[in-house]
Parts: structure tokens; sequence; C-alpha cells
């Protein structure tokens, strides 16, 4: 049950960064997006505009192990620095987590800190080499690394787009695409931390498809993203109540400055525990 924990909130801090594809705003908002017939295709475009750009400002609404997710942050997700912040509410506990320098940072409420930080200090300090960074690797190894094509590489890597449209999102001209997530491919690029060996053999093994929905706008980057993780987790062995999981990401003011920094020192002590 535990893992099967991590790998949620492993979810949904990858969701988190996805925010990736930044850009400043287009001139061709009245233009309709190009469509692509492939997979690899529509990766190629993205991420070449991606590489340009460093920040995006995001939202993420959806439930994960029948508890109902909101989140919002920024990043820079490319670049000689790389970095992100992210406020996330779940089961009625607001969470905030920062990752800067390939460290990531957790403030905890006062009762949690208090047992689980040493010296009792709001922010617990993850390093990415240490066991409890390792049980995240997901949101580590994306946010610091300053990978900002995770999601298109999981598109390119295992997905097949069944469906595409030109339309309107939010007032602005956007790319629809429908595309299914082969899971047994994508367990490579799947970054979900330490799994069990046999969890990743049941996913490997299992034939699930990940749908996912992806927007771009006229610069061919992401403004909004729906998955559902439904069968990733049922294929994962989660318990029936824990099984339902869906995630919409949002993205905004592309190429806007961002202020993502460590928290004070003296606020920030080494994690003891995880959970």
């Amino acid at each position: 049950m535990r893992k099967i924990a991590l790998l949620a909130g492993a979810l949904a801090l990858v969701a988190g960064t996805t925010a990736c594809g930044s850009t400043t705003d287009s001139g061709q908002a009245n233009e309709p997006p190009k469509l692509f017939g492939t997979a690899q295709e529509l990766v190629l475009a993205s991420s070449g505009k991606a590489d340009q750009v460093q920040t995006a400002k995001f939202t993420l609404t959806g439930t994960v192990a029948g508890q109902r997710l909101d989140a919002s942050g920024e990043g820079r997700f490319t670049g000689p620095s790389p970095a992100m912040t992210m406020t996330m509410n779940a089961a009625g506990q607001s969470q905030e987590m920062r990752v800067v320098d390939k460290v990531l940072y957790l403030k905890l409420p006062p009762e949690q800190a208090a047992q689980a930080v040493e010296g009792g200090k709001p922010w617990a300090k993850i390093p990415e080499d240490s066991e409890a960074g390792k049980a995240i690797g997901a949101s580590m190894d994306q946010a610091a690394q300053g990978d900002p094509t995770q999601m298109l590489e999981q598109i390119q890597q295992a997905g097949t787009i069944t469906r595409s449209e030109q339309t309107t999102l939010d007032g602005q001209q956007v790319s629809h695409y429908w595309v299914n997530i082969d899971v047994a491919k994508a367990t490579g690029s799947l970054k979900m931390g330490e799994l069990p060996p046999e969890v990743l053999d049941k996913l490997k093994n299992s034939g699930a498809v990940l749908p996912m929905e992806v927007w771009l706008n006229a610069d061919q980057l992401p403004v909004q993203v729906t998955q559902d993780l439904t069968p990733l987790m049922q294929a994962a062995g989660a318990p029936a109540e824990a099984q339902h999981a869906t995630m919409t990401m949002k993205y905004r003011d592309w190429g806007a400055p961002v202020n993502v920094t460590a928290p004070p020192v003296d606020q920030v002590g080494d994690l003891k525990t995880v959970g």
C-alpha cells in the first residue's frame, strides 16, 4: 500500500512538472495551429519550441488514489538552473514543494515537521541521492535535471495519435490531440521512483493503455493536458478504492519571469522519515 501511495504521489508531482512546454504569448493566436499526423512529428515540433523557452505557470486539478488534488505552481524547466515550486491541496491539507539544485524541499504542517524533520524545522530537505529522494525520484529527476520534454517523450516512445482537430480553448486557437499511451512501452520513460520489480513486471505485461488529450497553442506548446491514470493504477495493483485517478493540467504565462529559490537555511532541516 505504501508503494502504491508513493506511485500516486510521484505521478501527481510528475504531472506538475510537465508544464515544461512554455513560451511567450504568440502573435499567431488567430491562426489555427498545424495538425500533425504522427506522434513523432508532433514531438519534433513541440520539443524544438520547448528548447527556446524556459518558464511557465501551471495549475493541476484531479483525483489520485481517491483524493481530490488541486495544485498550482511555476517553474524554470530548461536552461542552466532549472527549478520549480508548487503548492498542493489534498485531503484537507496543504503542502508546498520546491526543487532547486537537485534538492527537493517539502514544507510540512508543524505537527508533522516536529516528528519528521531534524530540529523540527518547517522545511524538509530531501537530496536526490537519499532513500527518500529515490522513492519520489520521478519529481526529482524531471524538475531538477531540467527535462522539459518528459510528457512529449512519453508520447514519442509509446504514444499513438488516434484523433485530432483544430478548435478553440479558453479563447485561443489550438490543436487538440487524442493520444493512447502504451504502458508497456512507456515504463522506461514513466519515471515513477523505485517501484518493486513485481509492480514493474505487472505494468510491462498489463497491456494497459493510458488515454491522454493534449491541446497545443500556435507555437505547438501545451496549454492543457488531461490524463486518465486509472488503467495504470489498476495495472500496478492498487486497491479498488484507490484505482481512480485523473488529472488536468493548464499552462499560462509562457516565458514570464519566475522566482524560485531554496527556503531560508535556518528554516530547513533534514528529513528523518517518509510518510
